[in-house]
């Protein structure tokens, strides 16, 4: 697997937060009197894996459930998590999965087509009836060379306690880079 420096993502973060409310206060960096380029390129330098403990704490429970979910094999936790009318929406696979049965279904079939999947929690926050969850998405899709370790932002919209809908963003093409397939690799079978 080749070494990755992951940019923290501010920008992307920013503009998934313009979606959930008008202004919402993302820690110290929101801030910060630097411009949001000059905030990611000081950030540019930091491993995800070195991202400090205390921007992890700032991630809403909601958000922390919902990457702990994926990561057990009973699918059923993840599904919880989720209103009965949902929509789960993958925008680089352009899937959208309806209920929490289509979100049951989308994580048995991940789990099915991905060994060793996770996701770990980097940043979020909460801002209006959403929740923003940045992270490293990692795997090693079944037959693959090797395993993926891609960015990954998530947009929770929320109805109460509960997801009403979720949005994935993430470089499909990145993951079977790293993966060592062809840009153009499809799941055999179904």
């Amino acid at each position: 697997m080749r070494t990755r420096t992951f940019v923290p993502g501010l920008a992307v973060v920013m503009a998934a937060a313009a979606l959930i409310a008008g202004t919402v206060g993302a820690g110290p960096a929101a801030s910060s009197e630097a411009s949001p380029g000059k905030r990611a390129a000081q950030a540019g330098t930091q491993q995800a894996a070195g991202v400090p403990k205390h921007e992890k704490d700032r991630v809403p429970a909601i958000g922390r459930r919902w990457a702990a979910a994926w990561m057990t094999t009973d699918t059923r936790d993840l599904a919880r998590l989720y209103t009965k009318d949902a929509v789960y929406t993958d925008r680089a696979l352009d899937l959208v999965f309806h209920g929490r049965e289509g979100v049951a279904e989308w994580e048995t079939g991940s789990h099915q087509l991905i060994e060793d999947l996770g996701f770990e929690v980097t940043r979020g926050f909460r801002g209006s009836d959403g929740v923003v969850v940045e992270g490293v998405f990692t795997g090693h899709i079944v037959g693959a060379p090797r395993p993926f370790a891609v960015p990954v932002v998530t947009v929770l919209r929320l109805r109460g306690n509960l997801i009403r809908s979720s949005n994935d963003y993430y470089n499909r093409g990145e993951i079977l880079s790293d993966s060592g397939l062809p840009a153009d690799w499809t799941p055999t079978g179904k």
